[in-house]
């Protein structure tokens, strides 16, 4: 292959190893993929064999972004050692970041002083306030994590660590509306994702017509109050959009194509969403990382994205183009519309208006008229 497009993969050091039982983890399940496997670590040579494989190309800017399960049970060591092959392999100047997400259990000052060293983009998960986020993410003994969490993202702090905060909405912190994110900004967390939890017959399972009040009422507070004062990826990625850009959310985009999933051993996948046997794409020591995105699994998975016969005619299918395909299979199949879509149809007619507006502001303020 001669010219390969600005891929990423989303690499599961530990597969679904976790020090944590939180009630809606969706990927506990993998562990079903290895089960004669009692404890799960990436090789050195899988590991190496990954950051040659996406180094050599040379991309503007190449991102390692790493998962669990719990990233952090692979151990500091790990990752002193995923630093170590990225300047073997990368070339003088070659831009090379790296993002990992993380429960904040584990994180010491050793993890800190290593993300402050080579810049890692740390994402925390955080429900919000103690009782919220308890109600779902424990251990396994039942205990609350709150605390730690919280622990964590203050020493970050002290090291000068780049952060932002990994918030699940679910069944019960819905009804918090635009007050999740006023404590958020209270404790002065400038970065926050807000992530639906939507899971087949699950309890946690966000309502939709909830989640789409939810939305609202959080754009409001934004849109008056923290706009400039705290980053919200939704309404970030349809600045984007306004912008002429590509959107910063996979949900949001056309296709699903930027980026695989790189399991502990090697095996690739298109999505953590699809880790599943049947859409296995290959080990990583079988073929070149870029050779799966021309598999006609992988193309078949990430070219239906905007492909949904219901869409057709909708106003907001510039928006969205149909959403997460998972969310669309808990409709029934690829070819139904998200099961979010009515909380994403009333979201984008509630800020439609308001977000051409700051979007104008945006790109006024980044190109201002010459004197």
């Amino acid at each position: 292959m001669s010219e390969t497009r600005p891929f990423q993969v989303l690499i599961k050091p530990v597969s679904a190893d976790c020090n944590l039982r939180c009630e809606y983890c969706f990927y506990l399940r993998a562990s079903e993929l290895y089960p004669d496997e009692q404890r799960h670590l990436m090789p050195d040579d899988v590991l190496e064999t990954v950051i040659q494989g996406l180094l050599k190309h040379r991309f503007p800017q190449t991102v390692f972004a790493w998962q669990g399960g719990e990233p952090t049970l692979a151990g500091v060591d790990f990752f002193e050692r995923v630093v170590e092959l990225e300047q073997k392999h990368g070339a003088p100047g070659q831009s090379v970041g790296n993002a990992l997400q993380t429960n904040g259990i584990l994180i010491d000052d050793d993890w800190c002083r290593l993300f402050n060293d080579y810049k890692f983009l740390i994402g925390l998960s955080l429900d919000g306030p103690e009782g919220v986020h308890d109600r779902f993410r424990r251990f396994g003994s039942g205990q609350g994590t709150w605390a730690r969490v919280m622990e964590a993202a203050r020493r970050m702090e002290r090291h000068q660590v780049a952060y932002n905060i990994l918030c699940v909405v679910n069944n019960e912190n819905v009804a918090l509306g635009a007050d999740l994110l006023r404590w958020f900004v209270a404790q002065g967390f400038q970065y926050v994702q807000f992530i639906p939890c939507v899971e087949k017959d699950h309890p946690c399972t966000v309502p939709p017509e909830a989640f789409g009040d939810f939305l609202c009422d959080v754009f409001d507070y934004w849109a008056k109050e923290g706009f400039g004062r705290v980053s919200v990826r939704d309404f970030d990625a349809m600045l984007s959009e306004r912008a002429g850009q590509a959107p910063a959310m996979c949900t949001f985009a056309a296709r699903c194509n930027h980026y695989i999933l790189i399991e502990h051993n090697g095996d690739v996948y298109p999505c953590d969403f699809f880790a599943y046997e049947e859409w296995k794409l290959g080990n990583v020591m079988e073929a070149p990382l870029e050779s799966f995105l021309e598999t006609e699994r992988y193309r078949q998975f990430a070219y239906q994205k905007d492909k949904v016969p219901a869409c057709r005619g909708c106003r907001w299918r510039a928006v969205c183009h149909g959403g997460c395909q998972k969310d669309r299979l808990l409709a029934g199949s690829f070819a139904e519309p998200s099961v979010l879509c009515p909380a994403y149809q009333k979201f984008f007619a509630h800020a439609n208006a308001r977000i051409t507006r700051l979007a104008k502001r945006v790109m006024q303020q980044a190109n201002p008229p010459a004197r």
